[in-house]
């Protein structure tokens, strides 16, 4: 291929716009409804308490609507969201130094369906296997647990590898070394 063969394309840089005030609140909204029990529930994960988490939940969705506003990047808001609440979480279990896990009646709180018609056996029997399981998770490393909460939340490889700075093959790694651990231990 000679170098006159070679076609010079126009760098394009694309700026974002700032939404409309009433665009960027109904976009923050939009994802505030999808993804506030998931967003949540991963925080809990995490080993935020409760409390902290619904705040930290509230404080990532101010900084999506600061975000929009400005006219920041818009793709991957999914993703972005995670990263922004995954690091608010990392700040405040540094600045308090938390407990790595919750105590599972603060998760059955998030709204998670608990079957109230259970025998006394099932009942003792399912309570058995949900504390095996959290042990079995607190045995993790940290990244494999991250990245199997949030592939349990439905996210794609390419959305955790954004939320936790990692590649996707480490993600793809992480998850499947974290499922095999826990086939393990289970």
């Amino acid at each position: 291929m000679k170098p006159t063969d070679v076609i010079a394309l126009p760098a394009v840089m694309l700026a974002a716009e700032p939404l409309s005030k009433t665009h960027c609140v109904d976009v923050v909204l939009e994802y505030y409804d999808q993804e506030y029990s998931s967003l949540r529930r991963y925080l809990v994960f995490l080993g935020v308490d409760g409390e902290t988490a619904q705040e930290i939940v509230q404080e990532s969705f101010l900084k999506l609507q600061e975000h929009l506003a400005k006219g920041g990047d818009q793709s991957h808001l999914r993703a972005w969201l995670y990263r922004v609440a995954h690091n608010l979480a990392r700040n405040v279990q540094a600045a308090h130094r938390t407990r790595k896990t919750d105590r599972l009646e603060d998760v059955t709180i998030l709204g998670d369906p608990v079957a109230r018609e259970l025998s006394v056996e099932e009942n003792l029997i399912d309570r058995e296997r949900t504390v095996r399981f959290r042990e079995a998770m607190e045995r993790l490393s940290d990244a494999q647990r991250s990245c199997l909460v949030l592939r349990a939340q439905g996210m794609k490889y390419r959305e955790i590898a954004d939320i936790l700075k990692l590649s996707v093959s480490t993600v793809g790694e992480n998850v499947q070394r974290g499922l095999g651990k826990l086939r393990e231990m289970l």
